[in-house]
């Protein structure tokens, strides 16, 4: 029996019942075309781990069985889409394949689990101003790129540890804060725990010196079931030592 898993690109809505049709209108929209290239990355990812048997990888007196149900791979992947079917080798290959998903930022839809294994998103949190930057300069640039006045500039970049980007996928993220560098700012990538309202600095400045989980960059998360689930009272510290100080521009 296969086991289907639907590969999204773009952002699925929040409430899994939601995610679900938004990927069924997904599939119609994208037939015909030409797979997105941040699915092609993924594409190539699987079958160098596990190869198509068009390939011709798998001899007749190979113990080791191709995974997939439909071969070339690369058939099962249009527009911003893939809907993949695992015929054997699932303990293996699920858990590697959703690896991989989070570090391209791709959303993996399971049905047959009701869940959605949404990418991790993170923050960019301003650390410091450069030494030696032209500071008129630098905030002429950041005007458009923050699509914000003057005045409300000026505002954050005189804010403590200011937010200036929230729930960003990890590639966006980090072109983001380069992009920033560039400008004149120093900056700290933080992977964000909505359910704890915290985040963990994984690059910049305030980075922590601890090593990450290898499954950071992707998380489960059935949010219809929490709804209900009261916050713990550490979150709510946390909310009311942040909420006076802290803010996103």
């Amino acid at each position: 029996m296969s086991y289907i898993l639907k590969i999204v690109v773009p952002s699925v809505p929040p409430y899994n019942h939601d995610a679900y049709g938004f990927a069924d209108k997904l599939v119609r929209d994208s037939k015909d075309m030409p797979p997105a290239p941040r699915l092609i990355q993924f594409h190539d990812a699987l079958v160098e781990r596990f190869p198509c048997a068009s390939s011709g990888a798998y001899l007749v007196d190979e113990p080791a069985v191709c995974p997939w149900a439909n071969n070339p791979l690369m058939d099962c992947f249009a527009g911003e889409i893939g809907i993949i079917s695992i015929q054997a080798r699932h303990v293996e290959v699920i858990p590697f394949l959703l690896r991989r998903a989070g570090a391209l930022a791709l959303t993996v839809i399971d049905e047959q689990a009701a869940k959605v294994h949404r990418p991790a998103t993170f923050s960019i949190t301003l650390d410091s101003i450069q030494k030696h930057v032209d500071q008129e300069a630098m905030i002429a640039k950041l005007i458009p790129l923050l699509k914000r006045e003057r005045d409300d500039v000026l505002h954050m970049l005189a804010t403590p540890r200011a937010v200036i980007r929230r729930r960003l996928d990890h590639v966006t993220a980090q072109r983001f804060a380069k992009t920033l560098d560039l400008i004149g700012c120093n900056c700290t990538v933080e992977k964000e725990l909505s359910d704890q309202g915290m985040t963990i600095p994984i690059s910049g400045p305030g980075a922590r010196a601890v090593p990450i989980p290898p499954t950071y960059l992707s998380q489960s998360d059935p949010i219809d079931e929490d709804d209900d689930k009261p916050p713990s009272i550490w979150s709510r510290i946390w909310q009311r030592l942040t909420r006076a100080h802290v803010q996103q521009w």
